[in-house]
């Protein structure tokens, strides 16, 4: 799809990327100042750096400067002329001591890595070029290795080939494929492993779940592993009081054979459902700031308990209340109280809202609640709290309850909701991550070497059914997402990501492009984000998304060509509405229009990028 090359162009437009150059590097460069001594004031990139040029250069001109010394001083030398007197001519030289042939096409690639502002070796020039010359498809190689030089990526085959799989290759496809050269034979443990992943991403569920669960329980127990047996204490599914030996040794005198788990599937899966159920959706930011409130909760309700019981509110010293009510005014202001108040008691939710009028400076002297009512709070927000798991466990939960979705009561948007979770957790998006965090954390829950990247490559060195050909694609393809699908700057964020699209019955693969400013945590602001979903449908066939939030407020315009596509989606407007509002959000408009449409929207916004270098965020 065009969109896929427009998405990386729009990524590399906007990068805002410290400029260092290297001994040996060629960088373009525009004369701002003239000093004394043979010194100027040179314009590379975005910094304005003061350097020795041991030649007359004109104030005012670009040239294309290579280094020749890094310190004490910045030492440059000019390899061309001025541009307003020289044009090409001096790329197309340059083009000619790297052993490059200066033609049209060659010389056009070199202005543009020209343009980008960016350092850039000798060495590197050779590389990229012979990459585009080894490729049946040179104009596709040429954008790619821009993106590259763009994001100061090294210029590596691996590199160049996984973000070419991105172009070229689809989860869909490939995946397909895997599973059809593991097909139904006997096969190696490792193996197994990649064809029940596979399977499980591609949405199938071709194994017993409970089987599934219990093999990973025993080998957990086995290896004295406490990650599953941890989960299903925080569940309520196993006795909160059990050691991981007691627990054993219970099972044991239940079971000697210990060939089957202690409880129901049934039970593990109503456990399991009503734990996920009470995660609430945090950034870092914002769980820091409940903990906060939490903790000056508790402070305040110590003092006042050590206070005469006729002591209101009021009484406290002013210090202690007004570091409860910022703590609070932090969680109202950053609209967390939508998140939190499903999950509360009535009498907290009531507690809240006399609580509310204390934001006001003027009614911080009020008495809004007892200490009773306090006490009360406090409670429930200990309890909720208790029920949060930290991330690695709230991936196994995810995990289970995905692997179970088949076979317990549960809704087509929460089963999908799980399915894009576990794509995102299992697929190997993250494993340079977890292995940098590994020394820190030894009881991780998906450990690197469980995630479907790290089984292809265990498959390559010790063998397996899948072909090298089509392991190392799939691998690439993975890669290639990774690299392709980040891209920030001081203030907005991009994000690219590609999914598998059997799970929704999409004959191709899900494409979802985001944009939006930062919040606080450095990640997108969901008050205010663009988002757009590329899908290939069996019956609709190409479809398009476009999501626009700004305050909170949801425009949706669906493309399509199919004229009936408004009469199709109309009937499910009223649930829509009443799921946005459960999230916190109010939907503004939802209109259709025909897929021409969108292709004009797409070309005039790839135009801005050119034109104004604004960068694009999937």
């Amino acid at each position: 799809m065009n969109h896929l090359i427009n998405s990386l162009t729009r990524l590399s437009a906007n990068a805002a990327l410290s400029v260092e150059p290297k001994s040996g590097q060629l960088i373009k460069g525009k004369v701002i100042q003239l000093l004394q001594d043979n010194k100027m004031v040179v314009n590379i990139g975005r910094k304005s750096v003061e350097v020795l040029v041991n030649q007359p250069l004109i104030k005012g001109s670009s040239y294309l400067f290579q280094v020749e010394k890094e310190e004490p001083d910045l030492v440059l030398r000019a390899v061309s002329l001025s541009e307003a007197r020289s044009g090409l001519s001096d790329l197309a030289s340059l083009l000619k001591q790297i052993g490059v042939k200066p033609n049209q096409y060659n010389v056009s690639f070199m202005k543009a890595i020209m343009d980008l502002n960016m350092p850039i070796h000798n060495k590197d020039l050779a590389k990229a070029f012979s990459l585009i010359q080894a490729s049946d498809n040179q104009g596709q190689a040429r954008e790619i290795l821009l993106h590259m030089l763009s994001r100061k990526m090294p210029i590596r085959s691996s590199i160049y080939a996984a973000l070419t799989a991105k172009y070229t290759a689809e989860f869909t496809q490939v995946l397909s494929m895997v599973e059809q050269q593991l097909g139904e034979k006997t096969l190696s443990s490792n193996d197994e492993n990649i064809r029940t992943l596979v399977q499980t991403l591609r949405g199938e569920q071709k194994s017993h779940p409970e089987n599934r669960m219990f093999k990973r329980f025993k080998t957990e127990l086995a290896n004295g592993s406490k990650v599953t047996f941890e989960l299903f204490k925080s569940a309520g599914i196993i006795n909160p009081k059990h050691t991981l030996t007691s627990f054993k040794e219970n099972w044991y005198q239940q079971d000697p054979a210990m060939d089957r788990l202690p409880f129901t599937n049934e039970r593990v899966a109503g456990s399991l459902k009503q734990l996920l159920q009470n995660q609430i959706p945090l950034s870092p930011s914002e769980n820091q700031n409940i903990k906060q409130w939490a903790h000056t909760t508790k402070k305040l309700h110590s003092l006042w308990t050590q206070q005469p019981s006729n002591t209101d509110f009021s009484m406290l010293s002013r210090q202690t209340r007004s570091q409860w009510t910022e703590t609070f005014r932090k969680i109202v202001e950053q609209k967390m109280m939508e998140r939190l108040t499903p999950h509360l008691q009535e009498s907290t939710k009531q507690f809240i809202e006399q609580a509310l009028p204390l934001l006001r400076e003027e009614a911080i002297e009020r008495n809004p609640f007892t200490r009773d009512a306090f006490r009360s709070f406090l409670s429930d927000i200990k309890n909720l709290m208790a029920k949060q798991l930290p991330i690695n466990q709230q991936h196994l939960l995810i995990h289970s309850l995905q692997s179970m979705s088949e076979s317990i009561p549960i809704s087509k948007k929460d089963r999908m909701w799980l399915q894009m979770k576990t794509m995102m957790n299992e697929i190997g998006f993250n494993d340079e991550h977890a292995l940098a965090k590994l020394s820190q954390r030894t009881d991780a829950l998906i450990q690197p070497d469980h995630t479907l990247k790290s089984l292809l490559l265990k498959g390559l060195s010790e063998g397996s059914e899948v072909k090298v050909e089509t392991a190392n694609r799939l691998i690439n393809l993975i890669n290639g997402t990774q690299l392709a699908s980040y891209s920030d700057n001081s203030q907005t964020l991009q994000i690219a990501l590609q999914f598998p699209g059997d799970f929704i019955g999409a004959l191709k693969d899900v494409h979802m492009n985001m944009e939006g400013r930062k919040n606080d945590d450095g990640q997108i602001d969901s008050d205010y984000c663009h988002v757009m979903f590329y899908l290939h449908l069996s019956q609709l066939e190409e479809t398009i998304i476009d999501l626009n939030i700004v305050e909170r407020r949801v425009s949706v315009v669906i493309y399509n060509d199919k004229p009936e596509i408004e009469k199709l989606f109309t009937p499910f407007q009223e649930k829509l509405e009443e799921g946005l509002a459960n999230a916190g959000y109010e939907m503004n408009s939802l209109k259709a229009r025909v897929i021409s449409e969108a292709s004009r929207t797409s070309d005039s916004s790839k135009q801005e990028v050119v034109e104004e270098g604004v960068d694009v965020r999937i």
